[in-house]
């Protein structure tokens, strides 16, 4: 148990964390998305929220995530490949998502 917990402390080190207001490209570089929270900003109303496959907004929907205010959803108990790069795709009712997702080099 204590070589995993070490594993996973290891691989958190290397993951990168970003706070995204605006739908925008996160890396162009391949990745693995282990966590993203959706922060909507209004009661009542839900919001959207897309991971794209790719470097644009016409990249290919991978996860189509929606949640309602108090109530942000997570993905990624075990993390999604994107072999093309990340964008996120903010939607109405959407203050901001924070993603965490690792890149490797490729030898």
């Amino acid at each position: 148990m204590k070589e995993y917990a070490e594993g996973v402390l290891d691989l958190s080190e290397h993951c990168s964390t970003e706070y995204i207001t605006g739908s925008r490209m996160v890396t162009a570089k391949p990745c693995y998305v282990f966590k993203v929270l959706v922060a909507p900003t209004t009661i009542g109303t839900a919001s959207r929220v897309y991971a794209r496959n790719g470097e644009a907004v016409t990249s290919p929907i991978v996860l189509d995530l929606g949640a309602q205010y108090a109530h942000p959803t997570h993905d990624g108990e075990l993390p999604i490949f994107f072999n093309r790069g990340l964008y996120i795709e903010l939607n109405s009712n959407v203050a901001g998502v924070t993603v965490q997702y690792y890149t490797r080099a490729r030898t």
